[in-house]
């Protein structure tokens, strides 16, 4: 049986295609961090190509567990790929830099849990029925495709400068596949 490749390492033509062959720095301007987590941080950013805000999250797969990291990584990038609905996250592309993958997707500007926070007030009637319905219209997307999202809750809930609700973990899917 032949090793796994290392962590990182694109000979093998399915892995490849994953990625954009660009220089990421070369791409993207503006980078600001918001948002930090045990999987890498999160930043907001400008596509040069574009003009298009995005968001870009930074994984590295060094250190302790490369191996893991990486097939998380692969993981994360398949599922975000055939992702095709409005109430979920857009996933716009994936880079490699400096062993670290740029996961670029579509920019949202808070949480519901941030609107709550920033207004000092509950939620009306309607803006809870119109988060609702986009956290089930995602829900059921999700259930379609044979996936569990297993945190649901205000701060994984995301809204668009537009107000549509999109499902995410601070941009990271907790995905599990039932029969």
């Amino acid at each position: 049986m032949a090793p796994a490749p290392r962590p990182g390492s694109l000979k093998d033509p399915e892995i490849a295609e994953l990625f954009n062959k660009h220089d990421p720095d070369k791409i993207f301007d503006d980078l600001r961090e918001i948002g930090h987590g045990s999987f890498g941080a999160v930043y907001y950013a400008r596509c040069n190509l574009t003009r298009e805000i995005v968001a870009i999250k930074k994984m590295s797969y060094l250190g302790k567990q490369s191996m893991e990291k990486w097939q998380d990584i692969l993981k994360e990038i398949r599922f975000l790929r055939q992702l095709n609905h409005p109430n979920t996250i857009e996933y716009k592309g994936c880079y490699l830099h400096e062993n670290t993958a740029w996961l670029v997707m579509e920019y949202c500007v808070g949480s519901a849990s941030d609107i709550i926070e920033v207004h000092k007030r509950p939620l009306k009637e309607d803006e809870i029925a119109a988060i609702c319905d986009g956290v089930l219209h995602g829900l059921s997307y999700l259930h379609i495709l044979g996936r569990i999202h297993r945190d649901i809750k205000a701060g994984n809930i995301l809204l668009t400068e537009q107000g549509v609700v999109k499902l995410g973990k601070q941009l990271f899917f907790i995905i599990k596949t039932f029969n």
